[in-house]
């Protein structure tokens, strides 16, 4: 009779278990990990966070939301989503390569023009229901590519950087082999540091500056030991709002629309922060005491031609034609 007692025990705990994470389950509340403090003011992907939640709250659906690292780290998270444990995070967009490679072609250099080009890119194209038509078979879907500042430029401790020819001789932080790739086509030393070392190694001399939007210095007091920076407008600094497939194909047809518009509404928050942002942030470096320069156009297209020269050494030829092709069609 016990044994009958715990078997029974056990069937119920599995149907609990079973109902709980069936598709669909989650619409009754979506948990939502963020990957920042709750920072309208400063954060990105927090813009975008609120405003999606924030929707769907207004119109029945329940979201909690969980402070940045709670919930685990960047594999962690995505693992989470991926097995249907999570329903949305905000997410590194590189850690999607892990999973399907077409993902990185949104990182590409000089591929956009500006963030008009990238949404117009985004809303005209099928270019993101390609790279989730992968994805999804890997558990994950990409709700919104999420910009966190401006345009990427490079901070250096040295010298005003114009044309690649200044970066001579210079050790530029790199976060991996791709952006070395880049930094080296660009004559620069490049040097792989953990961000977590950034400072002590700027402040040493191991490293003479990085690549980021002009908010970094700023936010981390690098203006401390940092002298210049280059608005060299790169690339655009993105992180990904990422979904369950599993939830997402399981909401009903009202949930789903229901979350799709609550997506545009994070859109329509982000596109309005990220031009305020961009002012705020060239000012601040400046108030706090860096050289900021503007290359031309001119100066700017010698970044951008050695920068699409290693694009087939960072990335498969096919998924860079894909890409290319696509962002030329929107310019």
């Amino acid at each position: 009779m016990d044994r009958l007692k715990q078997w029974g025990t056990l069937w119920t705990v599995l149907c609990v278990l079973a109902l709980a994470f069936a598709p669909g389950a989650g619409a009754a509340e979506i948990k939502l990990a963020l990957d920042c403090p709750p920072d309208a003011e400063k954060c990105g992907t927090y813009v975008w966070s609120k405003a999606f939640a924030d929707h769907l709250r207004a119109n029945g659906m329940e979201v909690k939301e969980y402070p940045a690292g709670a919930l685990g780290t960047e594999d962690e998270k995505l693992d989470q989503v991926s097995q249907g444990l999570l329903e949305v995070s905000n997410s590194m967009l590189m850690k999607l390569g892990q999973l399907d490679e077409m993902v990185n072609g949104f990182w590409l250099f000089f591929l956009w023009n500006s963030y008009d080009h990238l949404y117009r890119t985004l809303e005209q194209s099928d270019l993101l229901d390609r790279v989730n038509a992968e994805l999804s078979k890997k558990g994950v879907r990409i709700l919104a590519l999420v910009p966190v500042g401006s345009f990427f430029g490079i901070a250096n401790s040295k010298r005003p950087i114009r044309v690649p020819e200044d970066l001579d001789g210079l050790r530029i932080r790199a976060t991996d082999k791709v952006q070395a790739t880049y930094l080296e086509a660009w004559g620069a030393n490049s040097v792989i540091i953990p961000w977590g070392e950034i400072y002590n190694a700027l402040q040493t001399g191991v490293a003479d500056g990085y690549m980021n939007p002009p908010i970094v210095p700023v936010l981390f007091k690098h203006t401390e030991v940092l002298d210049h920076y280059s608005d060299l407008k790169g690339g655009a600094p993105l992180r990904v709002a990422i979904a369950s497939e599993d939830w997402y194909s399981g909401l009903s047809d009202e949930e789903r629309a229901l979350v799709d518009e609550a997506v545009e509404k994070g859109n329509e928050a982000n596109r309005a922060w990220v031009p305020k942002v961009t002012a705020r942030s060239i000012a601040a470096l400046e108030e706090a005491g860096m050289e900021v320069t503007s290359p031309t156009e001119e100066e700017r297209a010698l970044f951008a031609d050695r920068a699409r020269a290693v694009y087939d050494q960072v990335l498969s030829e096919d998924i860079v034609e894909i890409f290319v092709r696509t962002a030329d069609r929107y310019r």
